[in-house]
């Protein structure tokens, strides 16, 4: 299952250029993230009026140079690897602060604990939801995180397949949104603040390599890694009429 598209504005243009090396006698696929054409125009929310520390909380869309596209998942599918990534923190880590969550985007694998955390004096009311490109969004969670230093451990499910959770405010902080994408493998990565990403120890054959970005959608490619190099592939998608 491919990650969804939570909000669709046009049809974009995202180039992504693969390079490929050996490294350990396995694959290591990098590349950059760009879009090409004029953004889409993307919805953004005020938290209060008349506060400046409030204001403009959505940033769904980050460019850098060039227009490279920052946190953007670019992911392999089809596969599934037992026990969380020994390359990570082996935890997932969201925090609530200034109004907003921390981090907007992050990877975690499946089966990891997710550590939900309040680091404003105010109560949030969080809402978690699985999302997918075919089905309903189903919600998984809703707890109350009520003062400053709040933290509570939940445990995220094997999730078999790459899956998306969508978590916003449910008690009317309607500008909060973030992004989990629960990975049973460890071979998945956000972009940089230059849009680039690398996959290390890509094993041996073909591979269908996904981008996903929360305004831009899902682009989709094939690559073929002999274990000495991988094939050079451009995504591309045109705002240009």
């Amino acid at each position: 299952m491919r990650l969804p598209k939570p909000i669709q504005f046009l049809t974009l243009v995202t180039l992504i250029s693969l390079a490929g090396m050996v490294e350990g006698g396995q694959a290591v696929i990098s590349g950059t993230v760009r879009l090409i054409g004029s953004p889409p125009a993307t919805p953004q929310a005020s938290a209060y009026a008349d506060s400046d520390e409030y204001r403009d909380k959505t940033q769904s869309l980050l460019l850098g140079t060039n227009q490279s596209v920052r946190e953007a998942i670019v992911y392999l599918d089809g596969f599934s690897v037992n026990g969380a990534n020994p390359e990570s923190n082996n935890m997932a880590i969201l925090d609530q602060r200034n109004s907003e969550f921390i981090p907007r985007i992050q990877i975690a694998r499946s089966g990891v604990p997710l550590i939900l955390r309040n680091s404003d004096p105010i109560l949030h009311v969080v809402r978690i939801d699985s999302v997918s490109g075919t089905n309903d969004s189903r919600r998984l969670l809703q707890v109350a995180t009520p003062y400053a230093g709040y933290e509570k451990k939940f445990q995220l499910a094997n999730f078999a397949e790459p899956t998306l959770l969508r978590v916003t405010s449910a008690n009317g902080q309607g500008w909060m949104a973030a992004y989990i994408a629960v990975m049973p493998h460890p071979w998945a990565a956000l972009t940089d603040e230059n849009g680039r990403f690398v996959l290390r120890n890509v094993p041996a054959g073909k591979h269908k390599i996904y981008a996903w970005h929360e305004a831009l959608g899902t682009l989709v490619r094939e690559v073929q890694v002999n274990g000495a190099h991988t094939d050079m592939l451009d995504f591309q998608f045109n705002t240009k009429r």
